[in-house]
């Protein structure tokens, strides 16, 4: 079960590939998300490199609410297998009652070491909706602090599976004006997948 194939797995990632050698950016979740217009099924456009997505294809995420957590399945299609695979969790808030309501979330996965789907305590958030419009595209992105050199996570997230390619420039512009690492982001095979459950 390769697993980890998208987004709230994401990052609670170690394992980020992109090295960044100056300070993160100044950048959080956007305020006053939205959070019932972010429920429901996402695909992935592309992401930088992750360990724990290595292989995957067919990358989709589906988002419930569970009230103050969301619920998240991540699934995928491994690429050397062509088996199907799936990792469920949840996400809370970063700051549970932060009045400004910033899209910063803590993800972890169940049955995954170190990580608790069930616990409630707020912390450093692992997932940052740092852009989206909720119903075309959504940008994710985290970086971790480390004692010698930052590391990156970045997803593009669109509903639909083959987005137009309009939508798909603005969204790169947006990135790059965010001095996200654009030049990094490989775009997820969504070819091939009729191994993924329907909707």
């Amino acid at each position: 079960m390769k697993s980890f194939g998208l987004l709230f797995v994401l990052i609670s990632a170690s394992s980020a590939a992109v090295t960044r050698w100056s300070d993160c950016p100044d950048l959080t979740g956007i305020p006053n998300f939205q959070l019932a217009r972010y429920l429901g099924v996402w695909y992935e456009y592309a992401n930088v490199f992750e360990v724990f997505q290595a292989w995957s294809t067919c990358g989709r995420v589906q988002y419930s609410d569970r009230g103050v957590k969301v619920g998240v399945v991540n699934e995928q299609i491994n690429y050397i297998t062509q088996n199907y695979g799936n990792v469920t969790g949840a996400a809370r808030p970063a700051a549970p009652g932060d009045p400004e309501n910033k899209a910063d979330f803590i993800v972890a996965f169940d049955n995954i070491p170190f990580q608790d789907s069930e616990s409630d305590e707020g912390g450093v958030p692992n997932y940052r909706v740092v852009a989206t419009d909720y119903d075309n595209f959504a940008v994710v992105y985290n970086c971790k602090s480390g004692y010698i050199y930052n590391s990156e996570s970045l997803w593009v997230l669109t509903r639909e599976q083959f987005p137009d390619q309009q939508l798909v420039d603005d969204t790169y512009s947006l990135m790059e004006n965010l001095t996200l690492p654009v030049k990094s982001l490989e775009k997820t095979p969504q070819e091939d997948c009729q191994k993924m459950p329907p909707l």
